[in-house]
């Protein structure tokens, strides 16, 4: 395939993304003027909005004033706009900067939310994030950037809705993936089938079967690195199936995919048979080392969302599937409210503030009782203390509590370094301990390692009748020698570990011993189908690392299943 036109397009990211790398750099030495002037041109656009006027914007000349004048929000504040601009088109209560588009978030409770998305906001996201994030890996790659296609596991689930303003709601990674149809198998392996699927259809088996087709695929591209493990495991799995398709030119009948999806694939495969007996010829030795570079061997990076909750998941993939010599980039952290950071290093959990994107402000995490009014601006922040976010951005969201804590990992220059954390208001108390998601994840990833079997997923219901934890893990390979209650003990033991508050918790009787259940193969995979089927973006969907609603509860404990039945035993 001839990809000069296609490398044309990337050549003037690289030129691009490095200004702005530039420029990221000079910003980097007096931050805070950059973002005091973010903040005061927000203010002075905004100030004849319906928002501008009840607060003032016009009268508000200083970071301090605007603290005293605007009280800190949440979604609930901006929901009647939002309905009027939705529901009736009204515009100018917000922002000057007229919504595009608005993004769906991606909660599972509730009513899910529809955050202004406007051109504005767009272009900084583009720029901070895509066109920086290409100078990096470039950097890091050389060469190889120019090669083929990309393997895209980013899932869109055709759910944009149009709203009656005439705008579309949907996810945001969706959205992005539209601008990309009309060339789409000239950039990725998959077809538009497998990234734009509907229910019923295993996109798994899809994405899985035409990137094994391409030998010149360069890159994997997903939102978060649980998605390009899953796709790794299920090739490990079912390759001999996989394989005889590509070698025959066929969809084997047990793959679930709609008729008119199956015949639609159907004009465009072809039987390759060399490509086949290659593939088999690597798969039958086993995948005791990682197939990737074997299968790709012009594969030369990996990119997305693989820090916070998504490190264990990005951890199984380099060092089962990837191996050394392939680069990993870490993205920043970005949601539907804006671009809030970006990773400037290869293979680093840590990404730079970018001080043009939004204005930031933070709440120290270990301060009982903060100021609420007068919170920290970047320049105030203590390299390893954690911080809530919260944002002013250029849709017209006002010191937005984002709820998201992180941690400050060092400084480029006066701007800060960060890593993402966890939600803060996903924090289990059930008595006062305070256990992060990333606490509860860690003590069943250290289990495993320390008992020696795989861990596919977990998850954990804090129950409140006990009260005590109670842990639901997906396993494979289980030792024949380990026993059901080792495992248990070992888990308290390491979540003791990983917050010391349920040692004193468990040892004086506020909580009672933990509990463990294990899970039936392919609990989380069919989760993920089940909330895919009902209307939410694959893209969207976060790990189950705590149960917080009835209808997760009764679906993971439906799913139980007997130790003993658990998986193959070692020899």
């Amino acid at each position: 395939m001839d990809y000069s036109l296609m490398n044309e397009r990337r050549k003037l990211r690289i030129q691009q993304g490095r200004a702005y790398w530039n420029k990221l750099l000079e910003m980097s030495k007096a931050p805070m003027a950059v973002q005091e002037k973010f903040l005061m041109k927000i203010l002075d656009d905004n100030k004849d909005t319906e928002i501008g006027r009840k607060y003032g914007f016009g009268s508000i000349h200083s970071i301090r004033e605007f603290q005293e004048a605007v009280p800190l929000t949440n979604y609930d504040d901006y929901a009647p706009y939002i309905e009027r601009m939705t529901e009736k088109g009204e515009r100018g209560l917000l922002s000057i900067n007229d919504p595009v588009y608005y993004n769906k978030s991606s909660g599972t409770i509730g009513v899910p939310k529809r955050i202004p998305y406007s051109e504005e906001a767009k272009n900084i996201f583009n720029i901070t994030i895509g066109l920086l994030e290409s100078a990096v890996i470039e950097d890091a790659v050389g060469e190889k950037y120019y090669t083929g296609r990309g393997i895209n596991l980013i899932q869109c689930g055709g759910s944009l809705k149009k709203l009656p303003d005439g705008l579309f709601w949907g996810p945001i990674s969706e959205a992005g993936l539209l601008v990309f149809r009309e060339r789409w198998r000239n950039i990725f392996t998959s077809p538009l089938e497998a990234s734009f699927a509907g229910p019923g259809t295993n996109t798994r088996y899809l994405h899985a079967r035409f990137a094994l087709e391409d030998p010149e695929a360069s890159y994997i591209l997903f939102t978060y690195a649980g998605f390009a493990l899953e796709m790794c495991r299920y090739i490990e799995k079912n390759w001999e199936m996989i394989v005889k398709d590509i070698e025959q030119g066929t969809i084997d009948e047990s793959v679930e995919i709609p008729e008119q999806v199956r015949a639609s694939l159907m004009d465009i495969i072809k039987p390759l048979p060399e490509r086949a007996a290659f593939l088999r010829s690597v798969f039958e030795k086993g995948f005791e080392e990682p197939f990737i570079p074997k299968v790709w061997p012009m594969l030369s990076y990996v990119y997305g969302g693989a820090t916070g909750g998504f490190k264990d998941y990005a951890r199984k993939l380099q060092e089962r599937y990837l191996g050394p010599d392939i680069v990993f980039f870490r993205r920043g952290v970005s949601a539907s409210e804006g671009a809030f950071s970006q990773s400037i290093e290869i293979d680093s959990c840590d990404s730079v503030l970018l001080p043009d994107s939004v204005f930031f402000e933070f709440i120290p995490e270990a301060d009982d009782e903060p100021d609420m009014v007068h919170l920290l601006t970047l320049d105030q922040l203590e390299v390893g203390k954690k911080y809530e976010l919260v944002i002013t951005n250029l849709s017209g969201f006002y010191r937005y509590r984002m709820k998201d804590v992180f941690l400050v990992t060092g400084m480029c220059n006066n701007l800060p370094f960060i890593e993402y954390q966890y939600r803060s208001d996903r924090t289990v108390d059930l008595m006062g301990e305070k256990t992060t998601e990333a606490a509860v994840r860690a003590a069943a990833e250290d289990t495993a390692t320390q008992c020696g079997f795989d861990l596919i997923d977990v998850t954990m219901y804090p129950d409140p009748e006990g009260p005590c934890y109670t842990y639901l893990m997906e396993v494979e390979k289980v030792p024949a020698a380990l026993t059901e209650e080792q495992i248990r003990d070992c888990l308290e033991e390491n979540l003791k570990k990983a917050n010391p508050s349920m040692s004193d918790k468990l040892k004086r009787g506020f909580c009672k011993p933990t509990k463990l259940y294990f899970l039936q193969p392919e609990t989380f995979l069919l989760y993920r189908d089940m909330i895919q089927m009902k209307g939410l973006s694959a893209a969207q969907m976060k790990p189950v690392t705590v149960i917080s609603n009835e209808q997760q509860r009764r679906f993971f404990f439906g799913l139980r299943e007997d130790f003993e039945e658990i998986g193959k035993k070692y020899e």
